[in-house]
């Protein structure tokens, strides 16, 4: 396995040992679902601010591969720090700084991907679909949760799962000293100091976030993001309270959050493997349509029909949503990209599409949860049809395949 597969499972591997339950450790921690939804919440100002400045940096000064080294390091710090907090504001301020170590990765190894295939693409050589190396990630995210389990069964607290979050990331550490060397920093500096007209150089060549907005927030670019926005509130009060609706509205125990949630991670290994047929069948904006449409059936099943049968099938539905919200977003955005702002535009979308919603999604759910998490997912559903239809009449994406999206092999 390449080192950059091996990243994407690390990076995914944290996300499942660490995601998948601290909501559930701040819960049972708490006891009190708007508290949990403001520490969650801090998770969308750390991906405000944080992923433009890294994925900036990658394009100008600095190599990818160190950045995700040093954010790393953070990040297992943070993971033991929340292991042995106990207090609101102590598990506030863990939280946020692990955040702040942690989310600017997504961007940066994406960005990292495309680059390498810009590489390749210019040396004549092919390039790798995005999706052959992002089902690693799935794989990644799946790993800890059986670990989880074993753990949980044989009596370990919660903090275990924080722990191991922790080892997880210092092996991301050492992996990401072996990614691969692009110089785009140093390329982009060496050409504009030799060449006559630098001093004139325009903002978006000096500043590739500059250049990224240009594109982002113009047309087309700008309805996806109002879309993604939209739909992002709902997915990020998924995230933040499927555990606790497991265990306090459903009933199972703690140690069956993480096979429940495997259950649909396994199914989307098989729809990962399908995206580039998928994509060709129906075109990104279809996909992306249809995979919105699941979380309205998703949402509406969990909030009508609270049953563990409902609780757990739903599940099946985890595949198509993942490609909608975190498979194409990188793909359609990678069209749009210059090279001198093929990371960039990556954080330019993080910060202002997914960070926001990080921030609004966890706070409003956690105020309906504290009512009722069935009312929670209902609205959930509302606001995810209202995405889904906003881009499905606004968006102008045609069943042509557009450049740089997935093939099949």
């Amino acid at each position: 396995m390449d080192p950059l597969r091996r990243q994407y499972v690390l990076c995914f591997g944290v996300m499942g040992a660490v995601l998948s339950y601290l909501p559930q450790l701040l819960f049972e921690r708490l006891g009190n679902n708007t508290e949990v939804g403001y520490i969650m919440a801090t998770m969308g100002i750390a991906v405000i601010t944080t992923p433009v400045i890294m994925t900036a940096l990658a394009d100008t000064h600095q190599e990818s591969r160190s950045i995700i080294a040093a954010l790393f390091a953070v990040s297992a710090g943070t993971c033991a720090w929340l292991a042995v907090s106990d207090t609101f504001l102590a598990l506030l301020i863990a939280h946020t700084v692990f955040a702040f170590g942690f989310w600017p990765q997504a961007a940066l190894q994406d960005g990292l991907v495309f680059a390498r295939n810009r590489q390749r693409a210019l040396s004549g050589q092919p390039e790798e679909p995005y999706h052959r190396i992002r089902v690693w990630g799935t794989v990644g995210f799946a790993l800890p949760l059986l670990v989880i389990y074993v753990l949980l069964d044989r009596g370990m607290a919660l903090s275990a799962t924080m722990l191991l979050g922790a080892g997880i990331c210092a092996l991301g550490l050492l992996n990401a000293l072996t990614l691969p060397h692009i110089e785009l920093g140093q390329a982009r500096r060496a050409r504009y100091s030799q060449a006559p007209q630098a001093s004139v150089a325009s903002p978006a060549e000096r500043f590739p976030t500059v250049a990224a907005a240009r594109v982002l927030f113009r047309g087309p670019g700008l309805v996806f993001c109002i879309g993604m926005f939209i739909a992002h509130l709902p997915n990020a009060a998924f995230y933040t309270f499927y555990p606790v609706y497991l265990t306090d509205q459903i009933g199972f125990e703690d140690k069956w959050i993480g096979p429940i949630v495997m259950s649909g991670v396994m199914l989307e290994l098989g729809v990962m493997v399908g995206v580039g047929a998928m994509t060709r069948k129906l075109g990104l904006k279809w996909l992306l349509v249809a995979g919105l449409c699941a979380m309205v059936l998703r949402f509406a099943l969990m909030g009508l029909v609270p049953t563990p049968s409902v609780a757990v099938g739903t599940q099946l539905l985890h595949g198509i949503t993942v490609i909608a919200m975190y498979v194409i977003p990188p793909i359609y955005l990678n069209t749009l990209a210059g090279d001198h702002f093929r990371s960039s535009i990556h954080g330019l979308y993080t910060m202002t599409v997914f960070g926001p919603a990080r921030i609004l999604g966890p706070v409003l759910a956690g105020w309906l949860g504290d009512v009722s998490l069935l009312t929670m997912f209902n609205t959930s559903a509302a606001v995810t049809l209202g995405a889904a239809v906003l881009i499905a009449l606004l968006l102008r994406l045609t069943k042509e395949d557009p450049p740089n999206q997935p093939q099949q092999g």
